[in-house]
C-alpha cells in the first residue's frame, strides 16, 4: 500500500497502539520519527521491528530537528524501495515551528516520494490545535483513519484505544478505587505470545492505575522476549501483591493514620519492596 493516512489524536502513545500489528507484521523497513525520546517510544515498538527516529531540538543520536524540510530530507534519505511504512507524529508542533504552507508543501512532496517508493506513510496530529481550514486540506490529501477501527481492517472487530485491550481473556471484575483511579487484578500474560506490543498495552493499562513501571523498561528495552517476560512476571506479582494491599488498607482505613495510609500507598504504587511492606502492613494492623 502506498500513499498517504492521517490519524487524529493528540497522544502519541495511541499511535503506536493502534499501528502495533501493522508495524510488527510489516514485511519490510518501518521507519518512525516521533515526539517522544527513545526511552519512552521503546515501550510501544521493539527496537527490531523499526527504524525509530527522536523530533528534538536536542543533540543526542538519532534526534531529528523539528523541521519540515530537514524531516523531509531525512525521510527521502533513509527510505528506500523496501521501504513499508513510514509514521510522521506531531504535524501540528511542525506548523507550530513553520507555518501552515510550508508543511502542506512538505506533505505534498511526501505524498509524491511515497507513491513513487511505494510505500505507506502515516501522519497524526491533533486536529483541535490547527486551523480546521488546513486540518481538511490536509484530510484531502491523507484521508483520515478512525481510531476505533481495528488495524486488519474487519468493520465487525472494532478496538478502541482507550480501553487498551490485550488479545488475553477479559478483566476480572474485582477491583477497588483509589482516588480517581481504578486498581484491578488483570488476567495473567502467558509466555506463549507474549510479545513487545503485548507487553506495552499492558503496561499502558497499569500506567493508568498509577504504577511506577519503571521496572519494565528493561524488558522493553531487551529483544530477548523470554527474559523480558521474567522481568515481566516479577512486576506482575508485584503489582498484584500491591492491590491486595491497597485493598486490605482501605478496608481498614480506620485503623490506620492518614500519615501511615499515605506511606503505604506511596510505597505500593511505587512497587518498592511490596512484600516487605505488605508485611509491614500486616504487623501494624495486627496490633491495632
Amino acid at each position: 500500500m502506498e500513499g498517504m493516512q492521517t490519524l487524529d489524536t493528540f497522544r502519541p502513545e495511541d499511535v503506536y497502539l493502534h499501528l502495533d500489528e501493522t508495524i510488527e507484521q510489516a514485511e519490510h523497513i518501518v521507519h518512525c520519527y516521533s515526539r517522544l525520546p527513545m526511552r519512552q517510544l521503546l515501550r510501544y515498538i521493539s527496537a527490531n521491528s523499526a527504524e525509530m527516529w527522536w523530533l528534538s531540538d536536542h543533540d543526542a543520536p538519532r534526534a531529528i530537528s523539528p523541521d519540515p524540510d530537514e524531516v523531509f530530507a531525512h525521510i527521502k534519505t533513509s527510505t528506500r524501495n523496501d521501504t513499508t511504512l513510514v509514521v510522521l507524529e506531531g504535524i501540528d508542533w511542525l506548523v507550530r515551528r513553520t507555518n501552515e504552507t510550508t508543511v502542506l508543501e512538505m506533505l505534498q512532496a511526501l505524498d509524491r516520494l511515497s507513491r513513487e517508493r511505494r510505500f505507506q506513510v502515516v501522519l497524526a496530529g491533533d486536529s483541535l490545535s490547527l486551523n480546521p481550514t488546513f486540518w481538511a486540506r490536509i484530510c484531502s490529501l491523507a484521508p483520515k483513519i478512525s481510531l476505533s477501527a481495528a488495524p486488519s481492517g474487519n468493520e465487525e472487530a472494532s478496538i478502541e484505544l482507550d480501553e487498551a485491550p490485550i488479545p488475553q481473556p477479559p478483566i476480572q471484575e474485582e477491583n477497588t478505587s483509589r482516588d480517581d483511579n481504578v486498581l484491578v487484578h488483570l488476567v495473567n500474560l502467558p509466555q506463549a505470545g507474549f510479545t513487545h506490543a503485548v507487553l506495552a498495552r499492558r503496561m499502558l493499562q497499569w500506567k493508568r492505575m498509577g504504577f511506577d513501571l519503571a521496572a519494565l523498561e528493561p524488558a522493553m528495552a531487551t529483544n530477548d522476549l523470554e527474559k523480558a517476560h521474567t522481568i515481566y512476571t516479577g512486576v506482575e506479582n508485584a503489582i498484584t501483591m500491591a492491590i491486595d494491599a491497597i485493598r486490605l488498607m482501605n478496608q481498614r482505613s480506620q485503623d490506620l493514620t492518614v500519615t501511615e495510609r499515605e506511606r503505604f500507598n506511596y510505597r505500593f504504587m511505587a512497587l518498592n519492596e511490596v512484600a516487605e511492606g505488605y508485611e509491614e502492613l500486616l504487623a501494624v494492623l495486627s496490633s491495632r
